[in-house]
């Protein structure tokens, strides 16, 4: 027995925090308010640059974005910066096979020791595991670990300590493989201060997924939500209900050989919010 559930026929479980990856992908639906324009520019294989303009709306005031990235196969650089000087900088260093050190920092000229941020991650990634440490800025420190224990089943726990704050805590969590070829995918995450995370996801076809999530803190709040996703031949369109009567949409269609229209929109009665986005990419993958 234990020499089955540490063999390297088991498949990697990837990180704790992407566990949930499936669900994330068909609950995060591309809802922005006004009109975008993101224009993409890959000046060499390794280097792009990309362009994106806000045009604006009645709670969203117009602005511009820049973005540099630099990329191989070992090391990507990316970055972005808006009119206000607000610079947001993402590195990761693939170090062997299965190491990987990833940097993540935001600066804001308006108040630099309040908006700014840092985090570092290093990640190990085995036949059958991924385990990782965590340093974000202001002193918190965290671990993670996750492993495969039979093909369709992976475990996993993750810690953390705050230096100053001398708070610590950590959770359990568990990734489940549904179906002959794996077609769903449910996730259970427990934290030490009361909070449940729990995530399902099942691929009806090729072109069809359905994904739903619920998160609970105890004492505080509980929250639902119910994901959709086509994915036609030219267009992908993904639609989302959540337990506070907010409904979001997004659709995205190749009009043409690197130009994509996007559509948006996301109403809430209850709060008379409303949004609707209106945006074209040029250069796109």
């Amino acid at each position: 027995m234990l020499r089955r559930l540490w063999s390297a026929e088991l498949p990697n479980p990837g990180r704790l925090e992407e566990m949930k990856k499936e669900a994330q992908a068909i609950l995060s639906p591309d809802v922005f308010d006004g009109a975008r324009f993101e224009f993409n520019k890959t000046l060499t294989q390794k280097f792009a640059l990309n362009h994106t303009v806000f045009m604006g709306s009645s709670a969203m005031p117009a602005s511009y974005e820049f973005g540099a990235n630099f990329g191989d196969e070992s090391v990507l650089l990316a970055s972005r910066i808006d009119m206000a000087g607000r610079l947001n900088g993402r590195v990761n260093c693939q170090l062997s096979d299965s190491w990987l050190a990833r940097l993540q920092a935001q600066v804001s000229p308006e108040s630099p020791s309040a908006a700014s941020s840092l985090k570092l991650d290093l990640d190990y990634k085995g036949s059958s595991c991924c385990a990782g440490a965590t340093y974000m800025g202001g002193g918190l420190l965290g671990g993670h670990y996750m492993k495969s224990v039979t093909p369709a089943l992976a475990l996993g726990g993750e810690v953390f300590y705050h230096l100053s704050k001398h708070v610590r805590g950590g959770g359990a969590a568990a990734r489940l493989l549904l179906g002959p070829k794996g077609e769903s995918v449910a996730t259970a995450k427990a934290g030490s201060f009361g909070n449940v995370e729990l995530a399902y996801t099942h691929k009806v076809s090729e072109k069809v997924g359905l994904a739903t999530e619920l998160q609970y803190y105890h004492g505080q709040v509980c929250t639902f939500g119910l994901g959709y996703e086509f994915r036609l031949r030219q267009a992908t369109f993904k639609g989302l209900i959540q337990s506070d009567t907010t409904c979001s949409a997004a659709l995205e269609e190749r009009v043409s050989s690197g130009v994509n229209l996007l559509l948006s929109g996301q109403l809430n009665h209850k709060k008379k919010d409303y949004k609707f986005g209106f945006g074209l990419v040029i250069g796109a993958q």
